[in-house]
């Protein structure tokens, strides 16, 4: 149907979007880096995936071993390096661009760059999506 009025109402998604709890996650713990500079820097060369539900910001890094502990990957393979991430785990995985064998990220951004296999993390978070059904 063609008609000639215009209505348009936004969808309310809740009281805060992944990308607004993101920006506060930012200014609590990133506080040397704002959080419009940074997307903005990964949306120019990295991946941002943005939807009400969850947002990611992410880059490609290629990763060495640690002297201290013995390696499990062989220096320079490539890995994610998720900035920041909100939302459901799964939701998240579903949106990857594609598929590198690692995935490394910081915890509320304490310096300590914690490296895991893509693979065995999402089998982690759908067992623990699992177990929150039951």
């Amino acid at each position: 149907m063609i008609s000639n009025q215009t209505t348009i109402n936004m969808v309310n998604h809740g009281p805060l979007t992944a990308i607004e709890i993101a920006a506060r996650c930012y200014r609590n713990w990133m506080g040397q880096v704002s959080f419009e500079h940074d997307l903005a820097n990964y949306m120019a060369r990295g991946y941002v995936v943005t939807r009400p539900s969850c947002f990611a910001m992410a880059h490609i890094v290629t990763l060495e071993p640690d002297q201290k502990t013995p390696p499990r990957w062989t220096a320079g393979e490539p890995a994610w390096f998720v900035r920041m991430a909100v939302g459901n785990p799964v939701e998240l995985f579903s949106c990857v661009p594609y598929y590198l064998p690692w995935i490394a990220f910081c915890r509320r951004n304490d310096g300590r760059v914690r490296v895991y296999k893509l693979e065995r993390l999402i089998r982690k978070v759908k067992e623990q999506e699992q177990r929150k059904r039951r």
